[in-house]
């Protein structure tokens, strides 16, 4: 078909994407027809913007459950350092504790032995010695005090450091649980829509299937209900063979007079040999001259369209199902008899209106 309307039949393939929604829980399947394939739709529409709601849910939650157990994580390492740390420093004042006791078990050994150690210093002159060891004795236990005081200081710090963060902890995994449980109810509900969505997808589908099967009964009722013209001579002429239909013929049915010479059937055989020639309205005697100046052989230069109305193959394999014609599905349409393509044109005008050949100076 010329121009941008060379297409695939809109009217017998709907698009895919309508099929990838979902409705509500307790949607019943419509009658067949447009209304139902326009309210499935609508439903489709409107599920479809719940899921990707849901599913931004379902992804908001695990991010905050991720953060969470990794709050959780970190109170655990810290946890672990200071519990560190304070057997470290246990294990420092144990040791101040010990040199402690060692000195004052030395200074006690030492005064008991030498309980006149006064006056020995002031006769062997080593009162200065004396003096010089009881003050380092005196520096050494004050250093250890202080150093025992600091690290209970120490210690007790590091402890409050300790509560304080199993508390936190304690929060941090009451978070991680509720973010946890929050997860699991968007899981949850996206996995209901995701149900809904197979549901509906079946009810379209088969509103769809039932939408086209009304339309090829009113296609072939169109056919059906079309004046005929008997062709001259059978269809099984070769196609570079013209048969010359008689211009009375045509205006005997008050339509235009088609061209002098048209070529017939195909030569590997005509399907329908005996079909009848449905005469063609004025818009599609238009469209043969405009499209294929009335050559029902012909083939576009890019090989893509093919007889007098220039099909492309996927429209004329609907449009011929459409019309009863099956045996014409896969079969090249320039390579169909002229009563055949005429037949399949004004099935498929009867199914789509002038809309397959858009763009063409026939259009309005």
């Amino acid at each position: 078909m010329a121009g941008p309307a060379r297409r695939t039949l809109r009217a017998l393939v709907l698009p895919v994407l309508v099929l990838v929604a979902a409705i509500p829980l307790g949607t019943v399947v419509h009658p067949a027809g447009a209304d139902s394939v326009s309210s499935l739709q609508a439903q489709a529409a409107t599920v479809a913007q719940r899921l990707v709601l849901e599913q931004l849910q379902v992804d908001a939650a695990r991010q905050q459950t991720s953060v969470a157990s990794a709050r959780v994580a970190g109170d655990a390492q810290e946890i672990a350092r200071i519990t560190r740390q304070l057997t470290d420093d246990q294990r420092s004042i144990a040791h101040q504790l010990h040199i402690v006791q060692a000195q004052a078990i030395q200074s006690y050994i030492d005064s008991g032995a030498n309980s006149s150690s006064t006056d020995t210093a002031l006769f062997s002159g080593g009162s200065a010695q004396a003096q010089e060891a009881s003050e380092y004795a005196s520096l050494a236990v004050g250093d250890i005090t202080t150093q025992m005081a600091q690290l209970h200081t120490a210690q007790r710090a590091l402890q409050s450091q300790q509560a304080a963060l199993l508390a936190r902890q304690a929060q941090d995994r009451a978070d991680q649980a509720r973010q946890a449980a929050d997860l699991d109810q968007a899981a949850a509900a996206a996995a209901a829509l995701g149900s809904e969505q197979a549901s509906l997808t079946g009810q379209l589908a088969t509103a769809v299937a039932a939408q086209q099967m009304a339309q090829a009964r009113s296609a072939a009722a169109a056919v059906a209900r079309a004046p005929k013209v008997r062709t001259s001579a059978p269809s099984t002429v070769a196609t570079d063979t013209p048969a010359t239909i008689p211009a009375a013929s045509a205006a005997a049915v008050g339509t235009p007079a088609p061209p002098t010479t048209v070529p017939a059937g195909p030569t590997n055989g005509d399907p329908y040999p005996s079909l009848a020639d449905p005469a063609l309205n004025p818009f599609l005697t238009c469209v043969v001259q405009a499209e294929s100046g009335g050559d029902y052989s012909v083939v576009s230069p890019n090989g893509l369209y093919m007889g007098a109305f220039q099909f492309s193959q996927p429209t004329w394999n609907s449009a011929a199902s459409a019309a009863g014609l099956g045996l014409l599905v896969g079969v090249p349409p320039n390579r169909a008899s002229k009563p055949e393509q005429d037949t399949v044109a004004v099935a498929l005008f009867a199914l789509d209106g002038q809309q397959p050949w858009l763009g063409d100076r026939c259009s309005n």
